[in-house]
């Protein structure tokens, strides 16, 4: 089963630690790719990492939380989701989600992930498998304290 990246870039949609209450709840990310955001919904795995960009300095990658994906939903109406999105994924509503999450985003610091991530200009794509080992590492990661969804 292939795995996603999805960006949430800061300077549009601020901080990821505005929406984790929401997220923790049911866990979600925003998409406009037809093709990936269905597959995404077929039981893959999403990663969602908050971008950075900081004056002078190169933007910045952090992963937020990564859950398994069941749905995909078209705003109501032919409308996008915060004003870009044409859709959102989510995992199962009233059910417990698959993956985990971080209080504080961690830093992705591995070259060829943010290389990676640097090259992609959707808000959605899909990772690598190389890349996978990478960002699941930081979740397994016990310094990090990464959280299952509950």
């Amino acid at each position: 089963m292939p795995a996603f990246a999805v960006k949430h870039v800061v300077e549009d949609h601020g901080l990821l630690a505005r929406i984790m209450k929401d997220v923790r709840r049911t866990p979600y990310s925003y998409a406009s790719s037809e093709p990936e955001a269905t597959e995404a919904a077929l039981g893959s795995d999403v990663y969602v990492i908050e971008v950075r960009g900081e004056p002078r300095m190169p933007r910045s990658f952090w992963l937020g939380y990564k859950y398994r994906a069941y749905e995909k939903y078209p705003r109501a109406g032919g409308g996008l989701w915060r004003d870009h999105f044409k859709f959102k994924n989510a995992a199962r509503p009233m059910e417990p989600a698959e993956g985990a999450y971080f209080d504080a985003p961690v830093q992705i610091v591995d070259a060829q992930a943010n290389a990676w991530l640097r090259d992609k200009v959707s808000s959605i794509a899909q990772i690598p498998d190389h890349l996978v080992g990478t960002l699941d590492a930081l979740i397994a990661d016990p310094a990090y304290g990464a959280k299952p969804f509950a």
